[in-house]
């Protein structure tokens, strides 16, 4: 059914803003273009892919690039068009348009900020532009556990998006067995990889009919969603991956990794009530097995979890009266606010550089977390304990905080629970840790005393594996320099010289290669970071890293 089919469809159509200027990164002579009225009752497209185009509902403007100056959209239209009601911009770090100037146009600027989760500063790219373009109000579409970065940097109309709910076909005789949909094999999506190519392998044992398929045409996916019983589902980075909403909807029992408490996921389902969550791929094999062999008990999570989406989640013709009453009465419904994340009321003031620190830090070990199937992370610091509420979001970044006194101890303790992330960081003294080399990565902050500074650097060497990834927060002295460097750690910078860029792309398809036959080479699960350092943080590698700085 077209929204003109709805019965409401006048009343709906009256409460939309006059004119909506939309810049768009697609190219809608390959990829579907969204149906009339999307939001507003007339609507300005500009982008780089566009071709020019004007009817009446509807206008489509070519820009020279993604990154245009606002004017050229302007030298396009007539005094009418001019009355702009809002600027309604979906951004994400690589691919979306980032027109500039906006303050020409004295409107509402509002923005759905999409994957934050991977690829290259999909944090902090966006909250430099969106101050800078002084956007008031933002809904996050994929990671709710990022909102607090938004708004820590004043972006306080900040909230998750809800997801569209999707109508299915009844479907009786469902396909038995275990769904998944997706590439089987993607550098992007290592850990779905993974799944997928331990699922092959272990449920032919069970007699368990598993039924993938690749990426599909819209209609075809929504069929094979209404068709299947039980379907799994890996987040790509730990997110609140759409997927898990549309498997819902269609009525399948969801298999789900394990979310942090930031996501939001629990705030609106409950695990073994509406879907089933998995922390390890043994894990969910085991569920999948007992779910299988209890079909009673899975048919009635798949019905639960249909329900709760459905009484939860707008419908496309609510979400543009959603996005009016958020925009211009800060209207929304208040379990999706960032505020609902306790780490947007932390209390420690901090410098602006400070902040940038954090939120690069936290990008680069996010993008680590993302290739890697686990990690451990020890941080030995008493003044700066946001990175570590910061990175307690990652759900399998196992995090150990450790203190030199009993005293900080019990204050970092204090602090974590009161921004809601002490069930997810260990924090422990320092002398009592015994188990060295048993952590991945390390944080440090500098220190006045050149004492305490030589021995907490032996300590978190002693901590860390031979190759091992330690981050420094201040300003390095050449003394703090020279005892890092006795103790194995190598400075490291982001090498964007052309040849190692090159030998980097043979050796992600090296990596690529062997990662297809269940082989994992050293160069792949490198912990080098991705994104440069900015001022107040330092990076260091140590091992055979550290010596090979153009391997992927």
């Amino acid at each position: 059914m077209t929204l003109k089919d709805h019965t409401n469809y006048k009343d709906y159509f009256d409460k939309l803003l006059n004119i909506v200027l939309i810049p768009s990164h697609g190219d809608f002579n390959r990829v579907k273009v969204k149906p009339y009225p999307w939001c507003g009752k007339r609507e300005i497209f500009c982008g780089h892919k566009l071709q020019n185009k004007d009817t009446r509902e509807r206008k489509y403007i070519r820009t020279s690039g993604r990154f245009f100056d606002i004017d050229e959209v302007l030298s396009q239209l007539n005094e009418n068009d001019r009355k702009i009601d809002l600027i309604f911009s979906v951004l994400e770090a690589p691919s979306t348009c980032f027109p500039k100037n906006l303050s020409k146009l004295k409107c509402p600027k509002f923005a759905i900020v999409a994957d934050t989760h991977h690829l290259l500063y999909p944090i902090s790219s966006l909250i430099n532009y969106i101050k800078r373009e002084n956007f008031e109000h933002m809904l996050t579409a994929s990671q709710p556990a990022h909102l607090h970065f938004f708004y820590e940097a004043g972006i306080r109309h900040s909230a998750f998006c809800p997801p569209i709910a999707l109508k299915f076909e009844i479907v009786n005789n469902k396909k038995s067995g275990v769904t998944y949909i997706g590439k089987r094999w993607s550098s992007s999506h290592p850990r779905r990889s993974r799944m997928v190519q331990f699922l092959e392998k272990k449920l032919p044992k069970h007699n368990i009919p598993f039924h993938y398929y690749n990426r599909l045409p819209y209609l075809d996916w929504l069929k094979v969603l209404s068709r299947s019983k039980m379907i799994v589902i890996s987040s790509l980075n730990g997110q609140l991956t759409p997927q898990i909403h549309s498997c819902l909807f269609a009525g399948a029992l969801c298999f789900v990794d394990e979310l942090s408490s930031q996501s939001f996921l629990y705030r609106f389902f409950e695990p073994g009530k509406h879907l089933v969550t998995w922390h390890s791929f043994e894990d969910l094999l085991e569920k999948i097995i007992y779910y299988y062999n209890h079909p009673a008990e899975a048919e009635a999570i798949a019905k639960a979890g249909k329900l709760q989406a459905e009484n939860n989640f707008a419908t496309t013709e609510s979400l543009a009266l959603t996005i009016s009453e958020f925009v211009f009465e800060n209207k929304i419904d208040p379990r999706l606010l960032a505020i609902n994340d306790d780490r947007c009321q932390q209390k420690r003031v901090e410098s602006p550089e400070y902040f940038n620190a954090r939120v690069r830090l936290y990008e680069n070990i996010q993008e680590l977390h993302r290739i890697h199937e686990s990690l451990k992370l020890i941080s030995i610091t008493e003044k700066n304990l946001k990175p570590s509420a910061d990175l307690a979001d990652l759900p399998r970044l196992r995090i150990t905080h450790a203190f030199i006194s009993d005293n900080s101890k019990n204050e970092a303790d204090l602090y974590f629970q009161s921004v809601g992330v002490s069930h997810q960081i260990k924090t422990t003294i320092l002398n009592k840790i015994q188990k060295n080399q048993s952590y991945d990565i390390g944080i440090l902050e500098t220190l006045e005393n050149q004492t305490d500074w030589k021995y907490l650097v032996k300590s978190v060497s002693k901590l860390l594996k031979s190759n091992s990834l330690l981050w420094v927060l201040g300003k390095l002295t050449s003394f703090e320099r020279e005892i890092l460097k006795r103790e194995g750690f190598k400075s490291y910078f982001v090498n964007k010289n052309s040849i190692a860029l090159k030998i980097k792309e043979i050796s992600r398809k090296f990596c690529f290669l062997f990662w297809k036959l269940g082989i994992y080479p050293f160069p792949y699960l490198t912990l080098k970071p991705a994104m440069e350092p900015v001022p107040n943080l330092n990076v260091f590698l140590r091992g055979w890293q550290a010596y090979l700085p153009f391997f992927y």
